[in-house]
């Protein structure tokens, strides 16, 4: 009987590498393999946290079923690349378009996407996020990027690199920064290097373990912190002295829900995290310590009061 080569039992066995020698040398001449393989070769360009091989698979199944441009390949804990050079474009999460000379990658709830930018440089985009640059300018080595939501940057040294938000700016040579906008919050950390910030007549030149954070109408603040990556990148947010409307809405993003906040005090401040891979233990992570009741309505909706 003819192998099918798209069945579950068959590619499990060879993502483990479970196939005898005249399984693996009979799959290695098929098209079916090289498109698998291609897959994992662009997901690894990209040095996030590490992929579990059911993601992958998932991966590879989707780009069976579906050879057309699609918003998602993945379930919401994967990854994907999208490489901007030339015409070769590969995009396996996210949503990437083009107008005339501007390139757009957006991604969607509970979604992230790793871009490699023209220079090299590297982008991961959390949830609900939009990344915009013009190809034109990169050409002529303006590297300069917009973004509304929240990235991770790893930047290859060169000339000025700069991220733009409505709430500030972000300039580096190369190095390792996350910023993110989001409603009336704004918040930058450097990772490695040194990060030039300006925001509302203020400037800030940030190092390694400090950050810089506004609320709209007030002044920034520099902050200090521990890790050496974003937590969102491997599946947890988290929060420092942040008003709660931010961890609401990052709620929202993560999970696809609507939050009914209309009864508290949004603008209180919450320090803490919560994970993206389960929904009710994130929702008591960030309620139950400052004593706010959620109702999860029929349609999943979930309404907050305080106790």
């Amino acid at each position: 009987m003819e192998q099918n080569y798209t069945d579950d039992t068959f590619l499990a066995r060879w993502l483990n590498n479970d196939l005898n020698e005249e399984e693996k040398i009979a799959f290695e001449k098929t098209k079916a393999f090289q498109e698998y393989s291609k897959i994992i070769e662009k997901t690894a360009l990209f040095e996030a946290p590490e992929f579990d091989q059911k993601s992958v698979f998932n991966a590879i199944q989707n780009k069976l079923q579906n050879k057309q441009k699609v918003r998602k390949l993945f379930p919401n804990w994967a990854y994907a690349v999208a490489a901007s050079v030339a015409a070769s474009v590969a995009v396996l999460l996210g949503v990437y378009f083009m107008m005339p000379s501007e390139t757009i990658y957006e991604t969607n709830y509970g979604e992230q996407l790793a871009v490699v930018l023209p220079d090299g440089s590297k982008v991961q985009l959390n949830a609900k996020s939009t990344l915009t640059l013009d190809e034109e300018e990169w050409k002529e080595g303006q590297r300069n990027l917009t973004l509304e939501g929240e990235g991770y940057f790893v930047v290859e040294k060169g000339s000025k690199f700069t991220v733009s938000t409505k709430m500030g700016s972000v300039s580096v040579l190369g190095t390792q920064f996350n910023v993110k906008k989001t409603q009336q919050f704004f918040d930058v950390k450097c990772y490695e290097g040194k990060v030039s910030v300006e925001s509302e007549n203020q400037n800030t030149i940030l190092i390694p373990g400090n950050g810089f954070q506004r609320i709209e109408g007030t002044k920034g603040k520099n902050t200090t912190f521990k890790e050496t990556s974003p937590s969102w990148v491997s599946g947890e947010s988290t929060f420092e002295k942040a008003p709660l409307h931010v961890v609401i809405s990052e709620l929202e993003k993560q999970y696809k829900i609507t939050i009914d906040h209309s009864a508290i005090d949004v603008n209180q401040l919450y320090s803490g995290s919560f994970t993206y891979k389960n929904k009710e233990i994130a929702l008591q992570t960030v309620f139950i310590p400052l004593q706010i009741t959620y109702v999860v309505g029929e349609s999943g909706n979930i309404k907050l009061s305080e106790r």
